[in-house]
């Protein structure tokens, strides 16, 4: 799947560039057979009855988004730059997509958490600073951002994708910031540097990673290249009613949330749901020496922002 298949989502004025993963190809009538297979033998778990899920499973084939997420089991950086930027702003004419981009309770949370992590970010920007987004994406979520009243700033996106890397260079041209962006190509658990930046922003590895203890070691990475008195800006996803009675999720429609299940738990066993509490998410950080400073949570209570802070 190359660059160039998804340049009919977007005008050429839109301060994006495509950022398609190299596992990513594109779907295949067997790898929709496999998925029909492996539902069939689910069939007693399933969140919806299997002829419903099928039917979904199958409407997912006919729209780009839907055939990269049964591809990938997870998100690239283009795709998430549409479903936070792009998608709501358009009118999208296959009910199941519009339904992910306008109403599934998960991606609604991110936009929202996207918008709460520019207001934390921008009111923290002064002169002199160094910021860093890990993983960088497309690093829309530095590159948005308002610097005229601050001078000397450097914004470092850091990833493992080397193509993101060099679509990174182009997306800073795109905003005009090519100046004063850096790229590299880091492991975001051996960043190989110590107390160099003011603040770090970080959506989506904790929610990757299943292991509590990587987590742990994934933070403390984040404290190593902060400077002291520096400012992490991450987020996490909390469990919902169905696996927590404590769940901090409100504000959703129920038939929503067991559509969003059906998709991203029974079709495509999406690789982004370690979830955890306030609570869990707390203790890994003061493990990693951070102070927790604040904890935003969305309208849904979903997908809260953390904001936290490595000692003087």
């Amino acid at each position: 799947m190359g660059v160039s298949v998804f340049k009919n989502h977007f005008s050429a004025d839109e301060n994006l560039i495509t950022h398609v993963g190299k596992e990513s190809q594109e779907l295949t009538s067997d790898d929709v057979k496999k998925i029909e297979e492996r539902l069939r033998c689910q069939e007693a778990s399933l969140m919806l009855p299997l002829g419903e899920t099928l039917k979904i499973l199958h409407q997912m084939t006919e729209f780009e988004l839907g055939r990269f997420l049964l591809k990938n089991g997870g998100i690239s950086g283009y795709w998430t730059a549409y479903w936070l930027i792009h998608g709501p702003a358009k009118k999208l004419d296959h009910p199941l997509e519009d339904w992910l981009i306008n109403k599934a309770p998960a991606f609604i949370a991110s936009r929202e958490r996207f918008k709460i992590f520019g207001k934390e970010i921008q009111k923290r920007i002064k002169s002199h600073m160094k910021l860093a987004s890990i993983p960088c994406g497309l690093m829309d979520d530095l590159l948005h951002l308002d610097y005229t009243k601050a001078s000397n700033i450097e914004l470092h996106g850091f990833d493992l994708d080397g193509e993101s890397i060099e679509l990174g260079r182009e997306n800073a041209k795109k905003y005009g910031k090519e100046s004063m962006a850096f790229f590299e190509k880091r492991d975001a658990w051996n960043l190989n540097t110590r107390d160099q930046y003011d603040l770090i922003t970080s959506n989506g590895l904790n929610f990757y990673e299943q292991d509590d203890a990587r987590v742990v070691e994934l933070y403390k990475s984040f404290h190593h290249v902060l400077k002291p008195g520096g400012v992490l800006v991450t987020s996490f996803i909390t469990p919902p009613p169905m696996m927590d009675k404590n769940s901090p999720w409100k504000n959703f429609n129920v038939n929503d949330v067991k559509m969003q299940k059906a998709i991203f738990g029974d079709i495509m066993q999406a690789r982004w749901q370690a979830m955890r509490t306030e609570s869990l998410t707390r203790s890994q950080l003061e493990q990693a020496g951070f102070k927790v400073l604040e904890i935003i949570y969305d309208t849904q209570g979903i997908f809260p922002t953390v904001v936290a802070q490595k000692g003087d």
